[in-house]
């Protein structure tokens, strides 16, 4: 920093070199009742060394690299550069970040003279911090905001992208498209976008060295990809005997059948859909000797030619069960003892059958006892 020096400032001893510049001490004016006056103001320095008072402009028409806000983005890519250098990629980052927002505000100035060479300008800054961008986010290993940002780089950040911002020189373009080719193989593993990236920075940079040797590893990547994936799918064809005959490369089983195989029977009534139930075949029995609950008028159970529809039967005993849970009740308790009452008469049926064949076989022996045999007869049973 150093002072201003006022038009009445004396020169030789009366100045006074101080900590912050050079201090003033002017002498008073004639007639005054002596003493100094000391005071001191702070300017901010070129890269000579001199005095920049391009921030003291209090407006009027004027170029864009004359703006306070063009310079203060200016200043921020400098202290950005400087920050990556010292490895503090965050702090760059800000850095970069503040400057992209003032150039945006600085497009907004209706005093600066917008002529092609400052549009240029402004795009040209807000680019360079778009590629520095990537390279801090590259550091961090972020590999989306680098990929982004490269691509900002090249194309601008609007949406639709606007080729006005395609501004950066071709060597600035084979960094960006060598960025985002890292980005995608180290963060993504997308080696044919990175390919392609790097074919196109070999283009405008043929004689780098670096994308010579990137582009030929992810080409030998991708070649190794495709190779091995040809060979999976290959393997897939000709590992069955049947495909190399010409029979398909799809097992018997997965065949379709002609043969139709019923499903197994649910234990439960099962809902296919409204008004249509699937329901086990002691659910139908049962359903059969409650047949009288269910209404000629009411039910469907029954067709026209007087047999009983075990289906649309199983169907409102289910719709029953499930809309009117103590009727259903009633009938499976009158299901029951019908089917117990059934159980107990052929119990009975067949205890007095047995009883009445021992009675016949008792009478048969009785008779046998007291008849004569003929003479072959008793023989045989002597």
């Amino acid at each position: 920093l150093k002072s201003a020096k006022s038009a009445t400032q004396p020169d030789g001893p009366e100045r006074a070199i101080g900590a912050l510049g050079l201090w003033s001490l002017a002498a008073m004016p004639d007639g005054a009742l002596g003493g100094y006056q000391m005071g001191y103001q702070l300017h901010p320095l070129t890269a000579e060394g001199g005095l920049d008072n391009s921030l003291d402009f209090k407006g009027g028409m004027h170029p864009v690299d004359r703006d306070p806000l063009y310079k203060m983005a200016c200043e921020n890519r400098e202290t950005g550069n400087g920050a990556v250098k010292d490895g503090k990629y965050e702090y760059a980052i800000s850095q970069y970040s503040e400057l992209i927002v003032k150039t945006r505000t600085l497009e907004g100035e209706q005093d600066v003279i917008w002529d092609d060479s400052g549009k240029d300008k402004v795009r040209q800054l807000r680019a360079t911090a778009y590629l520095n961008l990537s390279l801090c986010f590259l550091k961090l290993e972020q590999w989306t905001h680098a990929s982004n940002t490269a691509t900002r780089a090249l194309q601008g950040d609007k949406d639709p992208p606007d080729p006005k911002e395609n501004v950066l020189p071709a060597d600035k373009k084979a960094k960006a498209l060598f960025r985002r080719a890292q980005a995608q193989t180290e963060g993504f593993g997308n080696f044919d976008k990175a390919l392609e990236d790097l074919r196109k920075a070999h283009e405008y940079a043929p004689d780098d060295k670096a994308i010579e040797q990137m582009l030929a590893k992810v080409a030998i990547a991708v070649k190794k990809t495709v190779k091995a994936a040809d060979k999976k799918m290959a393997g897939f064809l000709s590992k069955s005997k049947d495909m190399k005959e010409g029979e398909g490369i799809f097992d018997d089983s997965l065949r379709p059948s002609s043969k139709s195989t019923a499903p197994a029977e649910p234990k439960e009534p099962v809902k296919l859909k409204e008004g249509l139930w699937v329901v086990p075949s002691e659910q139908k029995s049962a359903a059969e000797q409650a047949g009288d609950i269910f209404q000629p008028g009411n039910s469907s159970a029954k067709e026209d030619d007087g047999e009983i529809d075990y289906e649309n039967l199983g169907r409102e005993i289910a719709e029953l069960r499930e809309e009117r849970p103590e009727l259903f009740s009633e009938v499976r308790e009158r299901v029951i003892q019908a089917l117990e009452k059934d159980a107990r008469e052929a119990e009975a049926e067949a205890k007095a059958g047995a009883e009445g064949e021992a009675e016949a076989e008792t009478e048969t022996g009785k008779a046998e006892v007291g008849a004569e045999p003929d003479d072959d007869t008793r023989k045989v049973s002597e």
